[in-house]
């Protein structure tokens, strides 16, 4: 297939832009390996809701310290400066809004222990260290060790002076311009993707046809 004739479809096709989807292509292009509506399931399933969950999370990502794309071309890519490596494995636990950046209750009451079971389901830690991770990011919305580096993040509208200092918040504007720039920037590089999902396939078209970044954002928010 003409990979041009692709494009062009799509551009015309309705393509459904969730925010989990857009926030998950600014996590991938970051060299993030993303999860996206990681499930939180009961303890016990009650049998009057076989199909009931305690929450789920919007992103869950992982990103290794010594990531690097085109490193051998000599011009490698800069990702996004929240990514900035401190030479630990970042863990990210993302709540996605349209609105304003907030946290749901799932992840702020430490009663529920949801926290406890989305770290022992990604298993990075030993079951005795859970409880501590846990309440450093119910504390904080942040933990660090030797190894690892833990945080929440809340992406929305607008930042949100109520959430915990650490809780690491990123508007749609900064997220929508990271994307715009590094397709542009790298647009021969990313210009085999046949494999993308039509909403990565929609942002790379919409990068091409947009006159400014400033277009290319307000036509991606108009559409989420």
């Amino acid at each position: 297939m003409n990979p041009q004739k692709s494009l062009r479809r799509i551009s015309t096709e309705k393509v459904e832009v969730s925010t989990e989807k857009v926030a998950y292509w600014f996590f991938r292009l970051n060299g993030c390996l993303t999860i996206v509506n990681f499930i939180v399931h009961p303890d016990l399933v009650r049998r009057d809701e076989p199909h009931s969950q305690r929450t789920d999370v919007d992103i869950l990502a992982v990103r290794f310290p010594h990531r690097c794309e085109l490193f051998t071309s000599g011009q490698p890519m800069r990702d996004h400066e929240v990514f900035d490596s401190v030479g630990l494995i970042d863990i990210v636990i993302a709540e996605v809004k349209r609105g304003r950046c907030n946290l749901n209750g799932p992840w702020t009451r430490r009663p529920d222990q949801n926290m406890h079971r989305v770290l022992y389901a990604i298993g990075a830690f030993s079951e005795c260290r859970v409880p501590e991770v846990a309440e450093s990011l119910y504390s904080d919305g942040y933990y660090a060790d030797d190894m690892f580096r833990v945080r929440l993040f809340a992406i929305g509208s607008e930042r949100n002076d109520r959430l915990l200092p650490k809780v690491v918040q990123l508007t749609w504007d900064e997220i929508l311009e990271f994307i715009y720039v590094r397709l542009t920037k790298y647009r021969e590089h990313k210009a085999q993707h046949e494999q993308w999902d039509s909403v990565g396939k929609y942002l790379y078209c919409l990068s091409e046809k947009s006159s400014s970044a400033n277009e290319f954002v307000e036509t991606v928010k108009a559409s989420m």
